[in-house]
Protein backbone atom coordinates (compact mmCIF):
# COMPACT_ATOMS: atom_id res chain seq x y z
CA UNK A 1 0.00 0.00 0.00
CA UNK A 2 1.59 3.02 -1.28
CA UNK A 3 1.59 6.50 1.59
CA UNK A 4 2.97 8.35 -1.57
CA UNK A 5 -0.56 7.95 -3.17
CA UNK A 6 -2.97 11.22 -2.61
CA UNK A 7 -5.07 10.79 0.08
CA UNK A 8 -9.04 11.12 0.01
CA UNK A 9 -10.64 13.43 2.31
CA UNK A 10 -12.85 11.96 5.02
CA UNK A 11 -16.46 11.61 3.93
CA UNK A 12 -18.53 11.21 6.99
CA UNK A 13 -22.06 9.47 6.67
CA UNK A 14 -24.69 12.08 8.61
CA UNK A 15 -26.17 8.96 10.68
CA UNK A 16 -22.90 8.02 11.96
CA UNK A 17 -21.92 11.90 12.53
CA UNK A 18 -24.93 12.32 14.74
CA UNK A 19 -24.01 9.43 17.03
CA UNK A 20 -20.52 11.08 17.20
CA UNK A 21 -21.92 14.51 18.25
CA UNK A 22 -24.59 13.32 20.20
CA UNK A 23 -21.88 11.81 22.69
CA UNK A 24 -20.38 15.77 22.25
CA UNK A 25 -23.55 16.90 23.12
CA UNK A 26 -24.39 15.16 26.15
CA UNK A 27 -21.07 15.95 27.32
CA UNK A 28 -21.72 19.66 26.68
CA UNK A 29 -25.20 19.51 28.53
CA UNK A 30 -23.83 17.30 31.23
CA UNK A 31 -21.20 19.84 31.69
CA UNK A 32 -23.16 22.46 31.83
CA UNK A 33 -25.85 21.50 33.88
CA UNK A 34 -24.34 23.07 37.54
CA UNK A 35 -25.92 26.21 36.39
CA UNK A 36 -29.79 26.99 35.52
CA UNK A 37 -30.29 27.89 31.88
CA UNK A 38 -34.32 28.76 33.26
CA UNK A 39 -32.81 31.08 35.62
CA UNK A 40 -30.70 32.29 33.31
CA UNK A 41 -33.71 32.82 30.90
CA UNK A 42 -35.46 34.84 33.37
CA UNK A 43 -32.77 36.41 34.71
CA UNK A 44 -31.77 37.85 30.85
CA UNK A 45 -31.79 41.40 30.41
CA UNK A 46 -34.75 43.08 29.47
CA UNK A 47 -35.09 44.86 25.57
CA UNK A 48 -34.57 48.37 26.19
CA UNK A 49 -37.68 50.62 24.93
CA UNK A 50 -37.62 52.29 21.71
CA UNK A 51 -36.47 55.34 22.98
CA UNK A 52 -34.05 56.37 26.19
CA UNK A 53 -33.42 59.71 27.03
CA UNK A 54 -31.24 58.92 30.16
CA UNK A 55 -28.23 56.88 29.16
CA UNK A 56 -28.18 53.25 31.07
CA UNK A 57 -25.80 52.05 33.53
CA UNK A 58 -23.33 49.54 31.47
CA UNK A 59 -24.70 45.65 31.80
CA UNK A 60 -23.68 44.05 35.47
CA UNK A 61 -21.32 41.16 34.97
CA UNK A 62 -24.47 38.42 35.81
CA UNK A 63 -26.32 40.64 32.92
CA UNK A 64 -23.67 39.65 30.82
CA UNK A 65 -23.29 36.09 31.51
CA UNK A 66 -27.32 35.89 30.84
CA UNK A 67 -26.80 37.67 27.75
CA UNK A 68 -24.13 34.79 26.45
CA UNK A 69 -26.86 31.89 27.78
CA UNK A 70 -29.34 33.73 25.79
CA UNK A 71 -27.18 33.25 22.98
CA UNK A 72 -25.60 30.23 23.70
CA UNK A 73 -28.55 27.99 24.06
CA UNK A 74 -31.18 30.03 21.99
CA UNK A 75 -33.05 31.48 25.09
CA UNK A 76 -35.77 33.30 23.43
CA UNK A 77 -32.82 34.45 20.06
CA UNK A 78 -31.81 32.44 17.65
CA UNK A 79 -28.52 30.94 18.55
CA UNK A 80 -25.15 32.64 18.00
CA UNK A 81 -22.03 31.10 19.06
CA UNK A 82 -19.71 34.41 18.34
CA UNK A 83 -22.70 36.70 20.08
CA UNK A 84 -22.06 34.42 23.05
CA UNK A 85 -18.38 34.35 23.21
CA UNK A 86 -18.39 38.53 23.52
CA UNK A 87 -20.78 38.32 26.31
CA UNK A 88 -18.87 35.39 28.31
CA UNK A 89 -15.56 37.57 27.39
CA UNK A 90 -16.88 41.02 29.06
CA UNK A 91 -18.37 39.05 31.54
CA UNK A 92 -15.21 37.14 32.59
CA UNK A 93 -13.30 40.00 32.09
CA UNK A 94 -15.34 41.69 35.56
CA UNK A 95 -14.46 38.17 37.18
CA UNK A 96 -17.72 36.41 36.88
CA UNK A 97 -16.72 32.88 37.10
CA UNK A 98 -19.59 30.84 35.12
CA UNK A 99 -18.81 32.85 32.12
CA UNK A 100 -14.87 31.96 32.29
CA UNK A 101 -15.82 28.38 32.31
CA UNK A 102 -18.47 28.89 29.88
CA UNK A 103 -15.71 30.93 27.73
CA UNK A 104 -13.26 28.47 28.32
CA UNK A 105 -14.77 25.97 26.89
CA UNK A 106 -15.40 27.22 23.95
CA UNK A 107 -12.15 28.03 23.41
CA UNK A 108 -11.44 24.45 23.65
CA UNK A 109 -13.67 23.73 21.02
CA UNK A 110 -12.65 26.67 18.92
CA UNK A 111 -16.48 27.58 18.99
CA UNK A 112 -17.12 30.75 18.01
CA UNK A 113 -13.68 32.15 18.89
CA UNK A 114 -10.08 30.78 17.90
CA UNK A 115 -8.87 27.75 19.51
CA UNK A 116 -6.55 28.48 21.66
CA UNK A 117 -5.34 25.96 25.01
CA UNK A 118 -3.74 28.77 26.77
CA UNK A 119 -6.19 30.91 27.07
CA UNK A 120 -8.73 27.96 28.08
CA UNK A 121 -6.81 26.66 30.89
CA UNK A 122 -6.19 30.14 32.35
CA UNK A 123 -10.17 30.74 32.27
CA UNK A 124 -10.66 27.48 34.04
CA UNK A 125 -8.06 28.21 36.45
CA UNK A 126 -9.56 31.00 37.11
CA UNK A 127 -13.33 30.36 37.41
CA UNK A 128 -11.95 27.24 39.80
CA UNK A 129 -10.12 29.69 42.43
CA UNK A 130 -13.19 31.75 42.19
CA UNK A 131 -14.80 28.14 43.36
CA UNK A 132 -16.73 27.68 40.06
CA UNK A 133 -17.35 23.98 40.40
CA UNK A 134 -17.61 22.98 36.72
CA UNK A 135 -14.51 24.67 35.78
CA UNK A 136 -13.30 22.60 38.32
CA UNK A 137 -14.65 19.04 36.45
CA UNK A 138 -12.92 20.65 33.84
CA UNK A 139 -9.66 20.77 34.85
CA UNK A 140 -10.18 17.36 35.81
CA UNK A 141 -11.07 16.25 32.21
CA UNK A 142 -7.87 18.15 31.12
CA UNK A 143 -5.89 15.98 33.52
CA UNK A 144 -7.35 13.29 32.61
CA UNK A 145 -6.63 13.13 29.07
CA UNK A 146 -3.15 14.86 29.19
CA UNK A 147 -4.73 18.27 27.33
CA UNK A 148 -2.53 21.38 28.25
CA UNK A 149 -1.30 19.88 31.33
CA UNK A 150 0.60 17.07 32.27
CA UNK A 151 -1.70 13.57 32.16
CA UNK A 152 -2.57 12.52 35.89
CA UNK A 153 -5.40 10.17 36.77
CA UNK A 154 -4.29 11.01 40.25
CA UNK A 155 -4.75 14.97 39.61
CA UNK A 156 -8.29 14.39 37.93
CA UNK A 157 -9.44 12.39 40.78
CA UNK A 158 -8.65 15.56 43.03
CA UNK A 159 -10.72 17.96 40.70
CA UNK A 160 -13.49 15.39 40.24
CA UNK A 161 -13.49 15.22 44.11
CA UNK A 162 -13.25 19.36 45.07
CA UNK A 163 -16.10 19.48 42.07
CA UNK A 164 -18.43 16.84 43.60
CA UNK A 165 -18.28 18.30 46.63
CA UNK A 166 -19.10 21.51 45.60
CA UNK A 167 -22.52 20.23 43.88
CA UNK A 168 -21.06 19.53 40.39
CA UNK A 169 -23.34 16.70 39.29
CA UNK A 170 -20.56 15.98 36.47
CA UNK A 171 -17.87 16.15 38.71
CA UNK A 172 -19.93 13.47 40.67
CA UNK A 173 -20.32 11.53 37.63
CA UNK A 174 -16.92 11.52 37.09
CA UNK A 175 -15.65 11.01 40.80
CA UNK A 176 -17.82 7.82 40.92
CA UNK A 177 -15.84 6.64 37.41
CA UNK A 178 -12.75 7.19 38.97
CA UNK A 179 -13.79 5.53 42.26
CA UNK A 180 -15.28 2.31 40.30
CA UNK A 181 -12.43 1.43 38.43
CA UNK A 182 -9.68 2.50 40.42
CA UNK A 183 -8.09 5.62 38.93
CA UNK A 184 -5.90 6.94 41.72
CA UNK A 185 -6.02 3.93 44.23
CA UNK A 186 -7.77 1.09 44.88
CA UNK A 187 -11.25 0.62 43.16
CA UNK A 188 -14.34 1.47 45.50
CA UNK A 189 -17.66 0.35 44.45
CA UNK A 190 -19.69 1.61 47.54
CA UNK A 191 -17.94 4.48 46.87
CA UNK A 192 -18.70 4.82 43.81
CA UNK A 193 -22.37 3.85 43.67
CA UNK A 194 -22.61 6.56 46.63
CA UNK A 195 -21.68 9.65 43.87
CA UNK A 196 -23.43 8.22 41.15
CA UNK A 197 -26.70 8.88 43.54
CA UNK A 198 -25.92 11.73 44.39
CA UNK A 199 -25.16 13.29 40.96
CA UNK A 200 -28.71 11.48 39.87
CA UNK A 201 -30.32 12.97 42.46
CA UNK A 202 -28.82 16.50 41.52
CA UNK A 203 -29.83 16.16 38.17
CA UNK A 204 -33.38 15.00 39.17
CA UNK A 205 -33.95 18.09 41.55
CA UNK A 206 -32.58 20.60 39.14
CA UNK A 207 -34.74 19.40 36.03
CA UNK A 208 -37.60 19.33 38.11
CA UNK A 209 -36.93 23.03 38.72
CA UNK A 210 -36.74 23.81 34.62
CA UNK A 211 -32.95 23.22 34.04
CA UNK A 212 -32.82 22.19 30.58
CA UNK A 213 -29.10 20.86 30.61
CA UNK A 214 -30.01 18.90 34.11
CA UNK A 215 -32.86 16.82 31.94
CA UNK A 216 -30.11 16.16 29.63
CA UNK A 217 -27.70 14.48 32.16
CA UNK A 218 -29.86 12.49 34.24
CA UNK A 219 -31.15 11.30 30.59
CA UNK A 220 -27.77 10.59 30.02
CA UNK A 221 -27.32 8.87 33.04
CA UNK A 222 -30.27 6.72 32.21
CA UNK A 223 -29.81 6.18 28.83
CA UNK A 224 -25.97 4.86 29.24
CA UNK A 225 -27.16 3.09 32.44
CA UNK A 226 -23.10 3.22 33.72
CA UNK A 227 -23.58 4.69 36.67
CA UNK A 228 -27.30 3.79 37.06
CA UNK A 229 -29.88 0.77 36.04
CA UNK A 230 -30.66 1.85 32.28
CA UNK A 231 -33.86 3.35 31.52
CA UNK A 232 -34.13 4.50 27.75
CA UNK A 233 -37.90 5.24 27.99
CA UNK A 234 -37.02 7.54 30.74
CA UNK A 235 -34.16 9.18 28.70
CA UNK A 236 -36.50 9.51 25.64
CA UNK A 237 -39.20 11.06 27.53
CA UNK A 238 -36.42 13.57 29.21
CA UNK A 239 -35.16 14.33 26.15
CA UNK A 240 -38.32 15.12 24.45
CA UNK A 241 -39.42 17.62 27.64
CA UNK A 242 -35.99 19.62 26.92
CA UNK A 243 -36.85 19.73 23.17
CA UNK A 244 -39.63 21.05 23.89
CA UNK A 245 -38.29 23.86 25.43
CA UNK A 246 -36.31 24.27 23.22
CA UNK A 247 -33.25 22.75 23.03
CA UNK A 248 -30.80 21.99 20.36
CA UNK A 249 -28.56 19.71 22.28
CA UNK A 250 -31.64 17.53 23.07
CA UNK A 251 -33.49 17.90 19.25
CA UNK A 252 -29.71 16.42 17.80
CA UNK A 253 -29.62 13.79 20.72
CA UNK A 254 -33.62 12.82 19.47
CA UNK A 255 -32.51 12.52 16.04
CA UNK A 256 -29.63 10.14 17.36
CA UNK A 257 -32.01 7.97 18.45
CA UNK A 258 -34.50 8.21 15.82
CA UNK A 259 -31.27 7.19 13.49
CA UNK A 260 -30.49 4.15 15.48
CA UNK A 261 -34.04 3.17 17.01
CA UNK A 262 -32.84 2.82 20.25
CA UNK A 263 -35.45 3.47 22.77
CA UNK A 264 -37.69 4.82 19.69
CA UNK A 265 -38.75 3.71 16.45
CA UNK A 266 -35.97 3.67 13.73
CA UNK A 267 -37.48 6.56 11.81
CA UNK A 268 -34.27 8.69 9.34
CA UNK A 269 -37.09 10.66 7.94
CA UNK A 270 -38.07 11.68 12.00
CA UNK A 271 -34.15 12.07 12.49
CA UNK A 272 -33.62 14.59 9.41
CA UNK A 273 -36.56 16.51 10.93
CA UNK A 274 -35.02 16.80 14.07
CA UNK A 275 -31.64 17.74 12.61
CA UNK A 276 -33.82 20.47 10.71
CA UNK A 277 -35.58 21.79 13.34
CA UNK A 278 -32.08 22.23 15.66
CA UNK A 279 -30.68 24.16 12.64
CA UNK A 280 -33.38 26.22 12.03
CA UNK A 281 -32.70 27.57 16.08
CA UNK A 282 -29.39 28.87 14.08
CA UNK A 283 -27.04 25.30 15.99
CA UNK A 284 -23.95 25.17 13.97
CA UNK A 285 -23.57 21.55 15.19
CA UNK A 286 -26.81 20.76 13.35
CA UNK A 287 -25.87 23.09 10.22
CA UNK A 288 -23.00 21.22 9.76
CA UNK A 289 -25.00 17.43 10.53
CA UNK A 290 -27.26 18.78 7.69
CA UNK A 291 -24.72 19.21 5.14
CA UNK A 292 -23.15 16.15 5.59
CA UNK A 293 -26.88 14.45 4.24
CA UNK A 294 -26.77 16.83 1.35
CA UNK A 295 -23.57 16.12 0.66
CA UNK A 296 -24.03 12.36 1.03
CA UNK A 297 -27.21 12.35 0.30
CA UNK A 298 -27.80 9.27 2.41
CA UNK A 299 -30.56 11.11 4.23
CA UNK A 300 -31.76 13.77 2.34
CA UNK A 301 -31.66 13.83 -1.72
CA UNK A 302 -28.00 14.65 -2.66
CA UNK A 303 -27.65 18.46 -2.88
CA UNK A 304 -24.11 20.14 -2.99
CA UNK A 305 -25.70 24.07 -3.17
CA UNK A 306 -27.97 22.93 0.40
CA UNK A 307 -24.25 21.33 1.59
CA UNK A 308 -22.41 24.42 1.09
CA UNK A 309 -24.99 27.06 2.13
CA UNK A 310 -25.59 25.40 5.82
CA UNK A 311 -22.02 24.96 6.39
CA UNK A 312 -21.64 29.15 5.65
CA UNK A 313 -23.92 29.74 7.67
CA UNK A 314 -22.41 27.76 10.35
CA UNK A 315 -18.88 28.94 9.69
CA UNK A 316 -20.37 32.33 10.33
CA UNK A 317 -20.54 31.08 14.13
CA UNK A 318 -17.11 30.25 14.25
CA UNK A 319 -18.00 26.18 13.42
CA UNK A 320 -14.57 25.01 12.68
CA UNK A 321 -15.46 21.11 10.78
CA UNK A 322 -17.64 23.56 8.60
CA UNK A 323 -15.20 25.60 7.48
CA UNK A 324 -12.81 22.75 6.87
CA UNK A 325 -15.48 21.48 4.81
CA UNK A 326 -15.83 24.45 3.22
CA UNK A 327 -12.51 24.22 2.12
CA UNK A 328 -13.05 21.15 0.52
CA UNK A 329 -15.79 21.94 -1.48
CA UNK A 330 -14.62 25.10 -2.38
CA UNK A 331 -11.52 23.03 -3.67
CA UNK A 332 -13.58 20.61 -5.43
CA UNK A 333 -16.30 22.92 -7.12
CA UNK A 334 -19.13 21.47 -5.18
CA UNK A 335 -22.02 23.66 -4.50
CA UNK A 336 -20.10 26.50 -5.79
CA UNK A 337 -17.40 28.18 -8.08
CA UNK A 338 -14.15 25.73 -8.03
CA UNK A 339 -11.62 28.47 -6.09
CA UNK A 340 -8.57 27.15 -4.55
CA UNK A 341 -7.62 30.55 -3.42
CA UNK A 342 -11.08 30.59 -1.19
CA UNK A 343 -10.23 27.17 -0.35
CA UNK A 344 -7.17 27.84 1.18
CA UNK A 345 -8.79 30.81 3.18
CA UNK A 346 -11.56 28.23 4.65
CA UNK A 347 -8.77 26.02 5.75
CA UNK A 348 -6.84 28.25 7.72
CA UNK A 349 -9.43 29.83 9.00
CA UNK A 350 -10.69 26.36 10.04
CA UNK A 351 -7.11 25.69 11.33
CA UNK A 352 -7.50 28.75 13.39
CA UNK A 353 -10.59 27.04 14.61
CA UNK A 354 -8.87 23.53 15.51
CA UNK A 355 -10.11 21.50 12.94
CA UNK A 356 -7.34 19.02 13.02
CA UNK A 357 -8.50 17.90 9.08
CA UNK A 358 -7.79 21.74 8.12
CA UNK A 359 -4.76 21.42 9.63
CA UNK A 360 -3.64 18.08 7.94
CA UNK A 361 -4.62 19.33 4.83
CA UNK A 362 -2.62 22.63 5.08
CA UNK A 363 -0.09 19.97 5.95
CA UNK A 364 -0.43 18.41 3.19
CA UNK A 365 -0.47 21.24 0.60
CA UNK A 366 2.58 22.41 2.07
CA UNK A 367 4.09 19.21 2.10
CA UNK A 368 3.32 19.28 -1.98
CA UNK A 369 3.50 23.03 -2.44
CA UNK A 370 -0.20 22.87 -3.83
CA UNK A 371 -1.60 26.15 -3.51
CA UNK A 372 0.90 27.61 -1.11
CA UNK A 373 4.97 27.77 -1.77
CA UNK A 374 6.53 24.35 -0.73
CA UNK A 375 7.86 24.12 2.80
CA UNK A 376 8.74 20.58 4.43
CA UNK A 377 9.27 22.22 8.10
CA UNK A 378 5.36 24.13 8.09
CA UNK A 379 4.31 20.97 6.75
CA UNK A 380 5.55 19.42 9.63
CA UNK A 381 4.14 21.63 11.87
CA UNK A 382 0.95 21.57 10.76
CA UNK A 383 0.94 17.45 10.88
CA UNK A 384 2.14 17.74 14.36
CA UNK A 385 -0.78 19.87 15.42
CA UNK A 386 -3.02 18.20 13.84
CA UNK A 387 -1.90 14.84 15.50
CA UNK A 388 -1.54 16.48 18.93
CA UNK A 389 -5.55 17.01 18.02
CA UNK A 390 -6.42 13.32 17.35
CA UNK A 391 -5.11 12.91 13.72
CA UNK A 392 -4.15 9.52 12.97
CA UNK A 393 -2.14 10.17 9.31
CA UNK A 394 -0.89 13.64 10.72
CA UNK A 395 0.52 11.39 13.14
CA UNK A 396 2.02 8.83 10.53
CA UNK A 397 3.36 11.58 8.46
CA UNK A 398 5.59 12.42 11.55
CA UNK A 399 6.65 9.02 12.10
CA UNK A 400 7.79 8.69 7.89
CA UNK A 401 9.57 12.24 8.60
CA UNK A 402 11.33 11.25 11.63
CA UNK A 403 12.53 7.89 9.66
CA UNK A 404 13.87 9.62 6.10
CA UNK A 405 15.19 12.76 7.85
CA UNK A 406 12.64 14.86 5.41
CA UNK A 407 12.59 18.32 7.61
CA UNK A 408 13.75 17.31 10.80
CA UNK A 409 17.15 15.31 11.98
CA UNK A 410 16.17 11.14 11.41
CA UNK A 411 15.24 9.66 14.61
CA UNK A 412 14.33 6.56 14.27
CA UNK A 413 13.03 6.09 18.33
CA UNK A 414 10.78 9.50 17.46
CA UNK A 415 9.25 7.60 14.30
CA UNK A 416 8.61 5.05 16.63
CA UNK A 417 6.40 7.11 19.07
CA UNK A 418 4.41 8.77 16.34
CA UNK A 419 3.76 5.41 14.45
CA UNK A 420 2.76 4.17 17.58
CA UNK A 421 0.78 7.10 18.39
CA UNK A 422 -1.14 6.67 14.94
CA UNK A 423 -1.34 2.99 15.39
CA UNK A 424 -3.69 3.07 18.11
CA UNK A 425 -5.77 5.44 16.45
CA UNK A 426 -6.49 2.57 14.21
CA UNK A 427 -4.27 3.82 11.22
CA UNK A 428 -3.51 0.48 9.64
CA UNK A 429 -0.36 1.22 7.82
CA UNK A 430 1.15 2.72 11.14
CA UNK A 431 0.82 -0.90 13.15
CA UNK A 432 2.75 -2.46 10.37
CA UNK A 433 5.54 -0.22 10.06
CA UNK A 434 5.71 0.15 13.85
CA UNK A 435 5.56 -3.91 13.82
CA UNK A 436 8.48 -3.82 11.41
CA UNK A 437 10.42 -1.63 13.85
CA UNK A 438 10.13 -4.09 16.39
CA UNK A 439 10.77 -6.64 14.27
CA UNK A 440 14.42 -5.42 13.04
CA UNK A 441 14.97 -3.51 16.61
CA UNK A 442 15.12 0.31 15.25
CA UNK A 443 13.88 3.22 17.26
CA UNK A 444 12.97 0.17 19.98
CA UNK A 445 14.41 -3.04 21.01
CA UNK A 446 13.94 -5.90 19.64
CA UNK A 447 10.76 -7.83 20.25
CA UNK A 448 9.25 -10.42 18.33
CA UNK A 449 5.98 -10.17 20.51
CA UNK A 450 5.23 -6.90 20.31
CA UNK A 451 5.91 -7.09 16.44
CA UNK A 452 3.33 -9.81 16.43
CA UNK A 453 0.83 -7.85 18.64
CA UNK A 454 1.07 -5.25 15.92
CA UNK A 455 1.01 -7.14 12.88
CA UNK A 456 -1.83 -8.59 14.25
CA UNK A 457 -3.64 -5.03 14.99
CA UNK A 458 -3.08 -3.81 11.31
CA UNK A 459 -3.72 -7.07 9.90
CA UNK A 460 -7.64 -6.36 11.57
CA UNK A 461 -7.70 -3.01 10.19
CA UNK A 462 -7.23 -4.67 6.62
CA UNK A 463 -3.07 -3.37 5.55
CA UNK A 464 -2.34 -6.12 3.15
CA UNK A 465 1.55 -5.93 4.26
CA UNK A 466 0.68 -6.90 7.76
CA UNK A 467 -1.87 -10.03 6.88
CA UNK A 468 1.47 -11.45 4.48
CA UNK A 469 3.52 -11.00 7.06
CA UNK A 470 1.20 -13.28 9.78
CA UNK A 471 0.71 -15.83 7.12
Amino acid sequence: MSMSTRRRSPVRRPAAAVRSLAIACVALAVFFASDRLAVAKKNAPPAPPAQRSVQQPAPSPAELFASGEKYRWGLDAPIDWSAAARSYAEAARQGHAEAMTRLGLMYELGAGVPYDEAHMLDLFRGAAELGNAAAMTQLGLLSLQGKAVARSRRVAMRHFRSAADGGDPTGMILLARGLKFGWADTADEPGAKQWALKAQEAFRQRAEGGDIAAMIGLAAMYQSGTEIEPDVKQAVTLYQKAAGRGSSEAMLLLAALSFSGEGVEKDKAQGVRWMTQAAERGDPNAMWLLALAYRSGAEVPKDAGKAFDSCRKAAAQGHAACMWLLGELSARGEGADKDDKQALEWLRSAAGHGSREALFELGVRSSEGRGVEKDEAAALDYFRSAANLGHAEGAYRLGEAYVAGRGVSRDEAQAADWFRRAALRDYPRAGYRLALMYTEGRGVDKDAEMAAVWYRMAARLGDPDAIQALK
